[in-house]
């Protein structure tokens, strides 16, 4: 009867789909993380979130992404992911969570498409598997949380792997070519981090693809050609732009997008420039320009308990009893990890073969990383290498992608850890595959196979109770709770390999499950309760319970010390502006993206991100004073004598706005959120 209620009401039955079910709710669980209180983020990423309101300004400014209103400076970006964005604003409004939404609706799609990928070629379970594993990254919901890309870039290149599989099932040359389209397009959202599924693409296709070797290689070359037209066609078309017709391309050094992938998106990540493990993930000098945020600073929890004192530029020891450094396998080898920021830096630790254990990494997407080398070795004990069928080519292309992403992180000099979404396609599908079919040798007793199903649950929760212990204020509930699981679970096995029973064995495996997944599930949650101390670089964990307030402004999007002064400064500016000219000139984005996302006025970073970009000269800056564009500089405590000759300039031929005038009876430099900044006058 109620089988037949539910078709009458148009509903599938249950029992026939219930598949359709689970992955509904698993889409639903992955959307409501990554959206669920998602005003405590406010605006996310200052940086981006200026863009986006100053790419709504005008065609222009959409289609170079301009960070500033004036078409200034371009971000450091390739448009794709931006332009998605702000369409959004544009049909809902510029809100904070209309600029996040479509990093959100894309991690849940992007489960979905776990869910396809898998379950076409190794079932029902193994899908849904893979779907719930990649929703449960932490990284994943970090990044589906914030107004970078990443989540945009997940979902396209999964559809080009979706195409690439279509290819050698079908024998079709065409879904190759749309394949190479994706790739291009992920190109378009975030540079050369799109290229490293190419590894697993040219080793799939040329191994698995069944015409000619000769046919192969020239269909291979087309799509090469496809993906590299997709990739630069809006590089040629910025890159063709004359110069002054356009915003200047923002961090790089000669004002051309080919330099931007080949230097700060390209070389730079893989050599660094001294950002790999700086305070802000930039430049030591930058991270000695701020002052007044790397002071140490205390937190408390709700007892007026002190956690920690935290200076990001000199972690402390431990955490709300917490030990920060080493990690469990760096202490094995006997190396500790480069200093890093806790409660907001980019804490990518040092470089090597066991970075993606080092603490500051772990927690953020390494947690079945053991499982998934056991998986690997399940499906190669009985992999046949002259079976090269397309269900074998996804196995292979899962590994290829997890490896290829693996060593890049592992030493790369300059990433950040949401970067490491990247990791979570990979690991879930081949946790997907591996683990159905390790329960299925351990139900069939099958040699040697049948133990890998305990071995895997020991081996992969070792290292994650021992993460979790580190922890004081886990060690009364998650670490207990975990241990209770695992401990079960392999009871359970035992118990069924002498009296096997369905029940047993389902039990068993919910617990295994549990035993896995509560640690990844609850440092998930963690982002959505707590908010992070720097937006620009999100990471999840219990840190951020203890992690100081990062003084949010009114809108949610600024790392202040404070909101008066900041408030008091963007009046007086919005008061004194005249229409025609800059609303006000400073070094770097984040000294006027609050401006900007508050007011929309043309407020203009002459440095770009970093405030050493050289789209300002001192003749320009001469020229646009006297046509009347700039009338008030900022000059701030933060710019660090980059570029002196510009600040000089402005210092000895404009006046000094007395603090007074904006400030009232705030102090300068008492928590009022400018410092030691100083507002000048061209009259």
């Amino acid at each position: 009867m109620k089988a037949l209620a539910v078709h009458k009401i148009g509903l599938p039955s249950l029992k026939e789909h219930w598949h359709m079910y689970a992955l509904a709710a698993i889409a639903l669980l992955s959307f409501g993380m990554n959206f669920l209180l998602i005003g405590k983020v406010g605006y996310g990423n200052a940086y981006y979130a200026a863009a986006i309101r100053s790419m709504t300004e005008s065609f222009k400014n959409f289609f170079y992404v301009s960070f500033d209103p004036a078409g200034f400076v371009s971000v450091d970006k390739p448009p794709l992911g931006l332009w998605v964005q702000a369409l959004f604003t544009l049909v809902l409004g510029y809100h904070g969570w209309a600029m996040l939404l479509p990093q959100a609706l894309a991690a849940a799609g992007a489960s979905i498409m776990m869910y396809v990928l898998t379950a076409k070629y190794f079932g029902r379970p193994a899908g849904l598997l893979a779907a719930l594993v990649f929703a449960l990254t932490p990284a994943v919901v970090i990044a589906a949380r914030n107004n970078t890309m990443d989540t945009q870039l997940v979902l396209v290149l999964l559809a080009a792997a979706w195409f690439l599989l279509k290819s050698i099932d079908t024998a079709k040359w065409r879904y190759l070519f749309l394949c190479a389209l994706f790739v291009g397009l992920g190109f378009n959202i975030k540079m050369l981090e799109a290229y490293m599924i190419l590894p697993a693409v040219v080793l799939v296709y040329l191994v698995f693809d069944r015409h000619a070797f000769i046919k192969r290689l020239a269909a291979g070359a087309a799509g090469l050609v496809i993906m590299l037209a997709v990739s630069s066609a809006w590089v040629l078309a910025v890159d063709l732009t004359p110069a002054d017709a356009r915003p200047y391309v923002g961090s790089s050094s000669d004002n051309t997008v080919s330099q931007l992938i080949l230097g700060h998106n390209g070389l730079e990540r893989l050599y660094g420039s001294g950002g790999g493990t700086g305070s802000f993930g930039t430049t030591p000098k930058r991270a000695a320009s701020r002052p007044a945020q790397n002071a140490a600073r205390t937190a408390t929890d709700s007892t007026g308990r002190i956690f920690a004192a935290v200076n990001p530029d000199n972690p402390p020891a431990r955490v709300n009893g917490a030990t920060l450094a080493p990690g469990p396998w760096m202490a094995f080898m006997g190396r500790a990890p480069l200093t890093g920021a806790v409660g907001g830096g980019n804490d990518i630790g040092m470089a090597g073969p066991f970075r993606l254990w080092y603490n500051g990494l772990f927690g953020q997407a390494t947690w079945l990383f053991a499982l998934a080398l056991f998986c690997i070795l399940i499906r190669f004990g009985s992999f046949n290498r002259n079976s090269l069928t397309v269900r074998n080519a996804a196995f292979i292309f899962w590994i290829v992608w997890l490896g290829a992403v693996s060593a890049f992180f592992s030493f790369a000099s300059f990433w950040h850890r949401y970067y490491l979404c990247m990791l979570a396609p990979g690991l879930a599908g081949l946790v997907g595959i591996g683990l159905p079919e390790m329960l299925r040798a351990f139900r069939a007793k099958r040699g040697w196979r049948q133990l890998l199903l305990p071995a895997a649950l020991l081996g992969a929760f070792v290292p994650e109770i021992l993460f979790v212990w580190r922890y004081a204020a886990l060690r009364t509930w998650l670490a207990p709770l975990m241990l209770a699981a695992a401990a079960g679970a392999l009871v359970l096995m035992a118990v069924y390999y002498i009296r096997p029973k369905k029940l047993i064995l389902y039990v068993s495996s919910a617990l295994t499950l549990l035993a896995l997944l509560a640690g990844p599930f609850y440092w998930s949650l963690t982002a959505i309760l707590y908010v992070e101390q720097n937006s620009t670089l999100p990471y999840a964990g219990p840190e951020l319970q203890a992690a100081p307030s990062r003084g949010i402004t009114r809108n949610q999007e600024v790392l202040t010390t404070g909101d008066s002064g900041t408030a008091a400064l963007e009046r007086y500016l919005v008061a004194h502006y005249k229409t025609g000219s800059w609303l006000v000139v400073s070094q770097r984005a984040d000294d006027v993206a609050q401006f900007i996302v508050d007011t929309g006025l043309p407020a203009v970073a002459y440095g770009g991100f970093l405030g050493s970009d050289n789209a300002m000269t001192l003749n320009r800056l001469k020229e646009l004073v006297a046509g009347g564009k700039i009338t008030y500089f900022l000059v701030t405590g933060q710019s660090g004598g980059l570029r002196n000759d510009i600040e000089d300039y402005v210092r000895q031929n404009a006046a000094l706005v007395s603090p007074e005038a904006y400030l009232g009876t705030l102090k300068p430099g008492g928590g009022n959120g400018i410092g030691g900044d100083a507002l000048y006058f061209f009259g």
